[in-house]
């Protein structure tokens, strides 16, 4: 590609960037996400490089958008897919799952640092324990209901094999946010257990569309949210510079 190409694909690029105060501390990396929006000025390399990190998600199809961010040296970090699972009022009727209580913290914490290893927290941009950081502190956070509202355990054969977290969006939507099974406990139908117990919670909140987002190379959790209902509503890129 010339360099008189490139320099066109970037003038193409419009958007605004915005710091990210807490991932930036959290993370020790001075990080600002781009919102592209084209009644806004020129992405340009000056203002991105004030930056040791910027990151930018935008949808499969933009491919001349993701042509433009390669251009401005934007790398592929993940890819991502949402599903949205309708929820009727007969879900009221699934199992229901256990809350977690704070003194259970250090155990949903500990499934949370080891369930996540597919995640857009990795190298090269980050360090090799952040991701799990990020992760035992959502788990944790999700436990206090100061996050996601509330996290529910899933038993198998009378142990809790693992956890949802969830978060009421609005009067009829909500959104999972993890969701993990103790590596002893994998293939044993745990997964399904918690998305039963997801679906009556919402049920009983009067919620009638659950929402998830999963990497989109986590083929297992794509195909327990499909088989649960789901229907893929989106599916997009996480870019990083």
């Amino acid at each position: 590609m010339d360099r008189g190409y490139k320099r066109r694909m970037a003038i193409s690029l419009r958007g605004t960037l915005d710091p990210l105060s807490w991932e930036s501390e959290f993370f020790r990396l001075q990080s600002a996400k781009l919102t592209l929006d084209d009644s806004t000025g020129d992405v340009t390399a000056q203002a991105l490089a004030a930056y040791a990190l910027v990151q930018v998600k935008v949808a499969a199809d933009q491919l001349p958008t993701l042509d433009a961010l390669s251009a401005l040296g934007f790398r592929l970090a993940e890819g991502e897919t949402d599903v949205c699972i309708d929820v009727v009022a007969q879900d009221s009727a699934l199992a229901a799952g256990r809350p977690a209580v704070p003194e259970e913290i250090h155990d949903v914490v500990a499934i949370a640092r080891q369930a996540f290893h597919l995640s857009r927290f990795r190298a090269p941009w980050y360090q090799p324990d952040d991701s799990a950081r990020f992760y035992a502190m959502w788990a944790e956070k999700a436990v206090l209901g100061t996050f996601d509202h509330l996290c529910l355990w899933a038993e198998d054969q009378g142990k809790d094999a693992g956890f949802v977290t969830l978060r009421k969006l609005s009067t009829d939507e909500a959104r999972i946010g993890l969701l993990a099974v103790r590596p002893e406990c994998q293939g044993r139908g745990v997964g399904r257990i918690l998305m039963a117990a997801a679906k009556q919670w919402c049920a009983e909140q009067g919620v009638s569309r659950l929402h998830v987002a999963t990497q989109t190379g986590n083929l297992a959790a794509l195909n327990l949210y499909l088989a649960s209902g789901g229907k893929i509503t989106r599916a997009a890129y996480w870019l990083y510079r």
